[in-house]
């Protein structure tokens, strides 16, 4: 099975490489994306990963394993991506609506240099109005580890650090909850174990779409 990895918002592909690893041990076909949110624009990242899977997959069965803004991303990319879907999305930490962090820091200068596009449309709530919902198989795992204990913003909902568990919810779609941060859920072997037993049972019915 081919298996597409795209990080989140800050990161590069070497924050998925472990995972990668563990995938890449147990016989799956990993491929990694890669974007930088500062520097590009939320469309223009879809449309080279909308181009990255159909190259490196072309006709092939694949499932995309995104982590946070990864996951919004290839959201944008799937009604494009009809002809040869995924068989399965799983999103790590997916912010699918928009969070209370990302508002409260879309006015900062700082992160909106460091964030670009891709910052300002997490705190834009029209964004998510029109971002596609998957209809096809997909699998949302959300992080319930908060590194800042009582200091966190978030206050006594689960979190990762970063985004409350509910933020990361999709209407009629079970949260699988691990106990991990935002920033290294992708590294918990008990995600990769998951990733891997979906793999394992997945249909090669080409009949899913999304």
């Amino acid at each position: 099975m081919h298996v597409m990895l795209i990080h989140g918002q800050g990161r590069t592909p070497w924050s998925m490489r472990l995972l990668g690893y563990r995938l890449k041990r147990r016989g799956c076909l990993v491929h990694y994306f890669g974007y930088a949110a500062w520097a590009e624009s939320f469309a223009h990242i879809t449309d080279r990963f909308v181009r990255t899977v159909q190259r490196k997959v072309a006709d092939y069965p694949y499932l995309v394993v995104s982590h946070s803004l990864g996951g919004l991303i290839t959201r944008a990319a799937l009604p494009r991506l009809r002809a040869n879907p995924p068989r399965q999305l799983i999103m790590l930490a997916p912010p699918n609506r928009s969070p209370w962090l990302a508002k409260r820091l879309a006015p900062n200068r700082v992160y909106r240099l460091l964030t670009g596009d891709c910052g300002q449309k997490l705190a834009d709530e029209s964004f998510y109005q029109v971002l596609p919902v998957p209809q096809g198989p997909v699998t949302i795992i959300a992080g319930t580890r908060n590194a800042l204990g009582l200091l966190s913003p978030l206050g006594g909902q689960a979190n990762d650090t970063i985004l409350t568990v509910d933020e990361t919810r999709l209407a009629g779609i079970e949260v699988v909850q691990v106990a991990a941060t935002h920033a290294f859920i992708m590294n918990s072997s008990q995600v990769a174990e998951i990733i891997l037993s979906l793999t394992a049972s997945l249909s090669l019915d080409r009949s899913v779409s999304f």
